[in-house]
């Protein structure tokens, strides 16, 4: 009896002994944002005091896998991935306050920029990579997994949970698993999806997804740490056929090696997440993605309690997980190395990360960065962090990848009216000591039409500086752009404006999203009118020259998410003028003067602008509008010579296609509210209303002579306009219903697809 008492305490030791030895690993394939369900796997693990000691992850597997390594859990993955970090992240889009704003270009109709490189004394076409771009991707990994990787010494078995995620080598189409080295890079390697992301080089190896060649790393977590159970999350098992006309899917077919994602029954357990009708970029969907992770694995947690008998406590977890987290560094930087570039374009880009000491936290860095990657000679930068704890700060390096010599920018403005514009632009780089920018552009349209041509020097002194020198010639046809769809208008003015426009400005920054501007214009604009709406096709119209000098001083604040119809970001704009020149008046067979005038006139304007978009909820978005203009300018010839010189208020972009001389004065205030209600992440309902109030208004009296009514404020007007917005790849496609208080007729209706941008110098 005694020996049985003692087999049977033997046996139970023994029992106990290997529970208590017991190792859990966790395996995570890819999926993109289907990848999501694995927070709800491990919330549901934790939940019943699963231990999980090693994991492995591909892809997206390899995102949440990394984040649960570093110490992250899965409520924080939950805040992270709701964050409008990781929205700007996976869409690459740069925060409004983080637009280096002084060193953009002017923004342009362009859809689509296609580079050129010189090979062999040719220029060659350079097809682009990816549709996303990364540097808010590359600089959100170095944040997030920086950290954690001072801590492990870049070894990630001595991560918080032991660590291994998979890329594939896209030369020999072999896996890569990742060990150790910077856990940030290795990840962003392992999640680098073809033609979203960017391909990222690791010691000479240029790597891709590891989706496209190992799915699902159990193999990985067999051959490294050798569990005695293992639990697979799967959500990416759905082989689709391809058909004949499906090219997306017979290219998928072609590039991933099919996957089995099936742990065997004697050593784990497979959990399988029904999200198939979850797209690769669904991340908004993260509650009802984690639910069906969660779900899933509640529906076998049963099983896995039978044949995993270790458990662990989740309050002592919690206490461990907090406790390494503390022992991360703070995010402090030194010393900036750069590679990737040459001798002067290395010293370019360490000029301008200007920081006042010798160290610099985490959010300096953040806008250094930014400001150079808003540099047109920078196509990417990527970071890495590697901590030194003998000097106790993070040595930055920083690995450029310059832009291609030539761009090439097609776009422009497509209606369903006379409204048609065709863009095709120009950028030579020439990156070197004294980096130059050389542009030039045409727009081409019945309404409007321009050519430009100039540069740009950059001078990366200490304090840094700007050179411009342009001509634009601008030809802008009101009569032309009148006509409409379905509304006629009675009035037709017939305007065209020709303006020639040599500018010489010199900036530098102020903030940054703010410059100031100096410069002078040198400025020949000639419009062609009927000062009557009662002439025909063989009348000649009247014509007014100004030859004109601008000296200006401007300063301008400008961070919006969009060239056209934002929803986030603000701007502030003042600028003084003193404006000299002759007036010179040809009459044409319709005036009622027919004696040629010229005259002199100076005079000083002051142009005031703001607008700015506050998110009030998450179904609403707030805009808000002030302009203004004062100037001391007097009378010219004619009523409408008068009025074409003033200033105009066209605050949407059907009204920069009208002449309205009720919308146009030389001092007046105006203002306007905008109500954006988003429909999805790429359209929304826009709604804006303005109320312009000139100061004192202009008449026409006796011979069209210009007169001012007596009474202060007496004439006013409204415009608004209403409809649906959606942002695509290429450019905004637009349905607006238009309104305009003074004109008959009062509505305009407006179906357009692109951008309606014009070249500087037009009014």
């Amino acid at each position: 009896m005694k020996k049985v008492i003692c087999l049977i305490l033997a046996i139970l030791f023994f029992t106990t002994l290997a529970g208590f030895g017991q190792k859990v690993g966790l395996v995570l394939s890819g999926g993109g944002a289907k990848g999501l369900a694995h927070i709800g796997v491990i919330k549901a693990l934790e939940e019943n005091n699963i231990p999980i000691d090693y994991i492995t992850g591909t892809s997206m597997g390899a995102i949440i896998g990394g984040l649960y390594a570093a110490g992250y859990s899965p409520d924080e993955m939950e805040t992270l991935f709701k964050s409008e970090d990781f929205k700007h992240w996976s869409s690459g889009i740069i925060p409004p306050k983080y637009i280096y704003f002084f060193k953009q270009l002017d923004e342009n109709p362009s859809f689509i920029d296609l580079n050129f490189d010189r090979k062999e004394d040719k220029m060659q076409l350079a097809l682009p990579t990816n549709l996303i771009p990364s540097g808010q991707m590359d600089f959100g990994f170095m944040e997030l997994f920086s950290p954690a990787n001072a801590v492990a010494g870049n070894n990630f078995d001595h991560l918080f949970v032991p660590f291994r995620c998979v890329a594939t080598d896209i030369y020999r189409g072999e896996p890569v698993i990742f060990r150790s080295g910077d856990l940030g890079s290795a990840i962003r390697a392992s999640m680098t999806f073809p033609f979203y992301f960017k391909p990222i080089e690791i010691d000479s190896v240029l790597l891709f997804d590891g989706g496209l060649v190992n799915n699902f790393p159990a193999d990985v977590m067999l051959q490294d740490f050798h569990p005695e159970f293992t639990v697979g999350s799967v959500v990416g098992q759905k082989d689709n056929k391809p058909g004949k006309n499906d090219i997306k899917l017979q290219i998928e077919n072609m590039m991933v090696r099919k996957t089995n994602y099936t742990i065997p029954d004697s050593i784990g357990i497979t959990i399988k997440s029904p999200v198939d009708h979850i797209a690769l970029l669904d991340f908004e969907r993260l509650d009802e993605i984690e639910k069906v992770g969660y779900a899933s694995a509640m529906a076998q947690m049963k099983e896995i309690k039978s044949r995993v008998s270790r458990r662990f406590d989740l309050e002592k977890l919690t206490r461990q997980r907090e406790e390494y987290r503390s022992k991360s560094p703070s995010m402090k930087f030194g010393n900036i190395q750069v590679s990737g570039v040459d001798g002067s374009q290395r010293h370019y880009i360490i000029q301008s990360i200007r920081h006042k000491s010798k160290t610099f936290n985490l959010e300096e860095l953040r806008q250094e960065y930014f400001k150079i990657l808003a540099d047109d000679k920078i196509q990417t930068l990527l970071p890495t962090a590697d901590y030194n704890s003998e000097a106790g700060f993070y040595e930055l390096q920083l690995k450029a990848e310059q832009k291609k010599p030539l761009a090439v920018g097609v776009g422009g403005y497509f209606s369903l009216s006379d409204v048609n514009q065709g863009f095709i632009g120009f950028d030579y780089r020439l990156f070197n000591n004294l980096p130059i920018t050389i542009q030039s552009n045409i727009q081409v349209g019945k309404f409007y039409s321009s050519f430009m041509a100039g540069s740009r020097f950059n001078f990366t002194t200490r304090q840094p500086l700007s050179l411009e020198l342009y001509f634009i010639k601008n030809r802008t046809d009101y009569f032309s752009g009148s006509t409409q769809l379905f509304f006629e208008n009675k009035l037709s003015h017939y305007v065209i404006r020709n303006d020639d426009n040599i500018q010489l400005n010199i900036g530098f920054p102020a903030k940054t999203s703010s410059k100031w501007e100096a410069g002078i214009d040198f400025l020949n604009q000639v419009d062609d009118y009927y000062q009557t709406f009662d002439y025909t096709k063989n009348d000649t119209p009247d014509r007014t020259t100004f030859t004109a000098g601008n000296l200006h001083l401007r300063f301008e604040t400008k961070a919006f998410n969009k060239k056209q119809y934002p929803t986030e970001g603000k701007m502030f704009k003042f600028e003084t003028s003193y404006i000299f020149g002759t007036e010179k008046e040809d009459p044409g067979s319709t005036s009622l003067l027919n004696t040629p005038y010229s005259k002199s006139h100076d005079y000083l304007q002051l142009d005031l602008g703001y607008e700015r978009y506050f998110k009030t909820f998450k179904w609403l978005t707030l805009g808000v509008t002030a302009n203004s203009n004062f100037s001391n300018m007097g009378f010219f010839h004619n009523y409408t010579a008068t009025n074409l010189a003033a200033q105009s208020f066209a605050p949407t972009v059907n009204s920069t296609i009208r002449y309205f001389d009720y919308l146009r004065s030389n001092n007046f205030v105006a203002g306007g509210l905008k109500a954006i209600i988003p429909v999805s992440p790429s359209s929304h309902l826009r709604f804006e209303g303005y109320y312009f109030q000139p100061f004192r208004e202009v008449l026409s009296g006796t011979n069209n002579i210009p007169y001012y009514n007596d009474n202060l404020f007496s004439a006013k007007a409204f415009l608004g306009s209403g409809g649906i917005v959606i942002h695509t790849p290429l450019g905004p496609a637009s349905l607006l219903l238009n309104y305009y208080s003074g004109s008959d007729p009062k509505y305009y209706l407006q179906f357009s697809f692109g951008y309606l941008l014009y070249n500087r110098g037009r009014k």
